[in-house]
Protein backbone atom coordinates (compact mmCIF):
# COMPACT_ATOMS: atom_id res chain seq x y z
CA UNK A 1 0.00 0.00 0.00
CA UNK A 2 1.62 3.41 -0.79
CA UNK A 3 1.72 5.89 1.80
CA UNK A 4 -1.02 8.30 1.01
CA UNK A 5 -3.26 5.00 0.80
CA UNK A 6 -5.83 5.29 3.85
CA UNK A 7 -5.63 1.89 5.99
CA UNK A 8 -8.83 -0.61 5.22
CA UNK A 9 -11.70 0.63 7.54
CA UNK A 10 -12.50 -2.33 10.37
CA UNK A 11 -13.78 -5.40 8.23
CA UNK A 12 -12.51 -3.84 4.92
CA UNK A 13 -10.37 -5.77 2.81
CA UNK A 14 -9.71 -2.85 0.64
CA UNK A 15 -8.47 0.73 0.56
CA UNK A 16 -8.66 4.07 -1.36
CA UNK A 17 -5.55 5.48 -2.94
CA UNK A 18 -4.58 9.14 -3.50
CA UNK A 19 -6.37 9.29 -7.12
CA UNK A 20 -9.57 7.70 -5.19
CA UNK A 21 -9.39 4.41 -6.42
CA UNK A 22 -9.84 0.99 -4.61
CA UNK A 23 -7.47 -1.03 -4.02
CA UNK A 24 -7.53 -4.47 -2.58
CA UNK A 25 -4.75 -5.30 0.82
CA UNK A 26 -2.01 -7.13 -0.46
CA UNK A 27 -3.09 -10.67 0.69
CA UNK A 28 -7.02 -10.16 -0.23
CA UNK A 29 -5.38 -9.50 -3.75
CA UNK A 30 -3.36 -12.11 -3.68
CA UNK A 31 -6.44 -14.45 -2.17
CA UNK A 32 -9.58 -13.17 -4.99
CA UNK A 33 -6.81 -12.81 -7.53
CA UNK A 34 -5.63 -16.01 -7.06
CA UNK A 35 -8.86 -18.19 -6.64
CA UNK A 36 -9.30 -16.12 -9.92
CA UNK A 37 -6.66 -17.09 -12.07
CA UNK A 38 -5.80 -20.67 -10.67
CA UNK A 39 -9.90 -21.07 -11.62
CA UNK A 40 -9.03 -19.55 -15.30
CA UNK A 41 -5.94 -21.78 -15.76
CA UNK A 42 -7.21 -24.97 -14.56
CA UNK A 43 -10.16 -24.63 -16.28
CA UNK A 44 -9.13 -23.90 -20.03
CA UNK A 45 -6.55 -26.91 -19.64
CA UNK A 46 -9.19 -28.84 -18.78
CA UNK A 47 -11.82 -28.45 -21.01
CA UNK A 48 -8.98 -28.34 -23.59
CA UNK A 49 -8.34 -31.64 -23.09
CA UNK A 50 -11.91 -32.74 -23.22
CA UNK A 51 -11.94 -30.91 -26.33
CA UNK A 52 -9.22 -32.98 -27.18
CA UNK A 53 -9.81 -36.20 -26.46
CA UNK A 54 -13.71 -35.94 -26.41
CA UNK A 55 -15.21 -33.34 -28.47
CA UNK A 56 -16.78 -32.11 -24.97
CA UNK A 57 -16.71 -29.17 -23.17
CA UNK A 58 -16.93 -28.68 -19.16
CA UNK A 59 -20.17 -27.29 -19.51
CA UNK A 60 -21.12 -30.35 -21.89
CA UNK A 61 -19.72 -32.94 -19.29
CA UNK A 62 -21.75 -31.27 -16.66
CA UNK A 63 -24.90 -31.56 -18.65
CA UNK A 64 -24.19 -35.65 -19.32
CA UNK A 65 -23.34 -36.30 -15.82
CA UNK A 66 -26.55 -34.37 -14.55
CA UNK A 67 -28.82 -36.52 -16.96
CA UNK A 68 -26.54 -39.58 -15.71
CA UNK A 69 -27.42 -38.62 -12.26
CA UNK A 70 -31.08 -38.25 -12.27
CA UNK A 71 -33.94 -40.76 -12.59
CA UNK A 72 -33.97 -42.67 -15.77
CA UNK A 73 -31.18 -40.02 -16.87
CA UNK A 74 -33.60 -37.73 -17.80
CA UNK A 75 -34.75 -34.20 -16.76
CA UNK A 76 -36.63 -31.57 -17.88
CA UNK A 77 -34.75 -28.64 -19.35
CA UNK A 78 -35.19 -25.94 -16.99
CA UNK A 79 -34.10 -28.38 -13.81
CA UNK A 80 -31.03 -29.51 -15.67
CA UNK A 81 -29.85 -25.41 -16.48
CA UNK A 82 -30.75 -24.80 -12.95
CA UNK A 83 -29.13 -28.01 -11.81
CA UNK A 84 -26.00 -27.20 -14.10
CA UNK A 85 -25.59 -23.21 -12.84
CA UNK A 86 -26.66 -22.41 -16.93
CA UNK A 87 -28.55 -20.60 -18.63
CA UNK A 88 -31.53 -22.60 -20.00
CA UNK A 89 -30.36 -21.06 -23.88
CA UNK A 90 -27.04 -22.03 -22.87
CA UNK A 91 -28.26 -25.60 -22.20
CA UNK A 92 -30.37 -25.74 -25.01
CA UNK A 93 -27.10 -24.77 -27.72
CA UNK A 94 -25.34 -27.40 -25.51
CA UNK A 95 -28.13 -30.47 -25.84
CA UNK A 96 -28.12 -28.85 -29.81
CA UNK A 97 -25.00 -30.31 -30.19
CA UNK A 98 -25.12 -33.44 -28.12
CA UNK A 99 -28.41 -34.38 -29.88
CA UNK A 100 -26.34 -33.87 -33.07
CA UNK A 101 -23.78 -36.65 -32.14
CA UNK A 102 -26.69 -38.85 -30.70
CA UNK A 103 -25.35 -38.22 -27.20
CA UNK A 104 -29.27 -37.28 -25.81
CA UNK A 105 -32.09 -36.53 -27.31
CA UNK A 106 -35.32 -34.57 -26.12
CA UNK A 107 -38.65 -35.78 -25.65
CA UNK A 108 -41.83 -33.84 -24.36
CA UNK A 109 -42.83 -33.95 -20.73
CA UNK A 110 -45.47 -36.43 -20.43
CA UNK A 111 -46.95 -34.15 -17.46
CA UNK A 112 -46.60 -30.62 -19.64
CA UNK A 113 -46.76 -30.70 -23.26
CA UNK A 114 -45.66 -27.11 -23.16
CA UNK A 115 -42.22 -28.10 -21.47
CA UNK A 116 -39.06 -30.38 -23.00
CA UNK A 117 -36.83 -33.16 -21.03
CA UNK A 118 -33.59 -33.96 -22.23
CA UNK A 119 -32.68 -38.06 -22.01
CA UNK A 120 -29.16 -39.38 -21.56
CA UNK A 121 -28.56 -42.00 -24.50
CA UNK A 122 -26.53 -45.21 -24.08
CA UNK A 123 -23.76 -43.65 -26.02
CA UNK A 124 -23.95 -40.70 -24.03
CA UNK A 125 -23.56 -42.51 -21.12
CA UNK A 126 -20.39 -44.42 -23.21
CA UNK A 127 -19.02 -41.13 -23.62
CA UNK A 128 -19.47 -39.42 -20.21
CA UNK A 129 -17.39 -42.72 -18.94
CA UNK A 130 -14.73 -42.11 -20.79
CA UNK A 131 -14.86 -38.19 -20.25
CA UNK A 132 -14.74 -38.66 -16.44
CA UNK A 133 -11.84 -40.51 -16.78
CA UNK A 134 -9.87 -37.69 -18.88
CA UNK A 135 -11.34 -35.10 -16.78
CA UNK A 136 -10.43 -36.65 -12.86
CA UNK A 137 -7.10 -37.52 -13.91
CA UNK A 138 -6.32 -33.96 -15.41
CA UNK A 139 -7.88 -32.26 -12.03
CA UNK A 140 -5.60 -34.84 -10.23
CA UNK A 141 -2.62 -34.05 -12.49
CA UNK A 142 -2.89 -30.40 -12.72
CA UNK A 143 -4.38 -29.54 -9.41
CA UNK A 144 -4.56 -32.08 -6.54
CA UNK A 145 -1.13 -33.41 -7.26
CA UNK A 146 -0.15 -29.55 -7.13
CA UNK A 147 -1.17 -29.10 -2.95
CA UNK A 148 -1.05 -30.88 0.18
CA UNK A 149 -3.38 -33.05 1.91
CA UNK A 150 -4.14 -30.66 4.54
CA UNK A 151 -4.21 -27.92 1.72
CA UNK A 152 -7.14 -29.94 0.46
CA UNK A 153 -8.66 -29.11 3.72
CA UNK A 154 -8.08 -26.44 4.22
CA UNK A 155 -9.63 -25.76 0.53
CA UNK A 156 -13.08 -27.65 1.42
CA UNK A 157 -13.19 -25.37 4.73
CA UNK A 158 -12.85 -22.47 3.40
CA UNK A 159 -15.08 -23.03 0.52
CA UNK A 160 -18.00 -24.35 2.67
CA UNK A 161 -20.17 -21.08 2.76
CA UNK A 162 -20.10 -20.48 -0.80
CA UNK A 163 -21.45 -24.24 -1.61
CA UNK A 164 -25.12 -24.15 -2.91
Amino acid sequence: MSPTSRKPARGRKHSTDADGLIRWSDTSAAAWIGLLETHKHLTRELEAELVAEHGLSISGLEVLFRLARADGHTMRLTALAEAAGLSLSRVSRILDALERRGLVERRSDADDSRAKQAWLTPQGLELLRAAQHTHFAGVERLFFDRISPSDVQTLARVFEPFRR
